[in-house]
């Protein structure tokens, strides 16, 4: 079995507007039309059977909606996880309903939404999600067409881990695209989970070689960011990584995210 960990797709009335919006700001091109039945005939052609969607709230009165999206979404196949803005935080019981309809963790994108992992109103949100055994996905490094300054770097993940240990981190695009010695100098070796979203095929291979053999290998998730690059290409790559054995890639391909999920196995 095999899971893609992080993956995009919007509502069928906005998906061609947001594809072009995004194409057109980062460069990048798409491989599906963004919308929830593109992204099944990708998953059908990659042999992938499960993809977790990521949606990121702008603005903190979005949440609600796009909660109630990503709820609509799920099903067999298809994994979601929940809508947060920080300006907008999420109560306990919030949390708790979300836990209870099986929503696992949350992701942020700092830069979307204009925060700093590490800014001190960020531990509170951090601390609660902890508390009910969820996780968080950062965007992590650059993200194209973005203005700097970079609002997740590497560095600033780690002192978020340092002060929140029990928090189970992702750090998406292993560690971040074009922050690669920063991501070896702060995540390399800790207690960090990393996915392979976009930067699998265009990370340096000297960085591949050294976050795949000194990175626990039960923390690296297999992930492709689609519609921005293509599940197939992606996968087929890292099954032909040839530093990787075979429990290896099990391992990043289906075993840890599944642990993640709290997938029965």
């Amino acid at each position: 079995m095999k899971i893609d960990f992080h993956t995009h797709i919007y509502p069928d009335d906005i998906a061609s507007s947001t594809i072009n919006a995004v194409c057109k700001r980062s460069g990048i091109q798409s491989y599906t039309d963004g919308t929830l039945t593109g992204l099944k005939k990708s998953m059908a052609r990659a042999g992938i059977d499960l993809s977790v969607v990521a949606a990121v709230p702008t603005k903190p009165n979005q949440v609600a909606s796009i909660q109630k999206w990503l709820s609509s979404i799920r099903q067999p196949g298809i994994e979601a996880l929940a809508a947060i803005h920080p300006d907008s935080p999420l109560t306990n019981n919030d949390l708790k309903t979300l836990k209870q309809e099986g929503f696992r963790g949350f992701k942020l994108h700092p830069d979307y939404q204009n925060f700093y992992v590490d800014e001190p109103r960020m531990f509170s949100i951090y601390e609660k999600i902890a508390e009910q055994d969820m996780f968080v996905l950062f965007h992590a490094g650059v993200d194209r067409g973005l203005p700097y300054p970079v609002h997740g770097t590497p560095k600033r993940i780690a002192k978020v881990h340092k002060t929140i240990p029990e928090l189970t981190i992702i750090a998406a695009h292993l560690g971040g695209e074009d922050v690669y010695e920063e991501t070896m100098r702060y995540l390399l070796g800790q207690d960090i989970y990393m996915d392979t979203s976009f930067v699998l095929r265009i990370a340096p291979r000297a960085f591949l070689e050294n976050i795949f053999k000194n990175h626990p290998i039960e923390r690296i998730l297999f992930a492709s960011d689609s519609p921005w690059t293509d599940q197939k290409e992606e996968l087929d790559f890292l099954l032909n990584l040839p530093f990787l054995s075979e429990r290896d890639k099990e391992k990043i391909c289906f075993y840890n995210a599944a642990r993640l999920l709290k997938l029965d196995f």
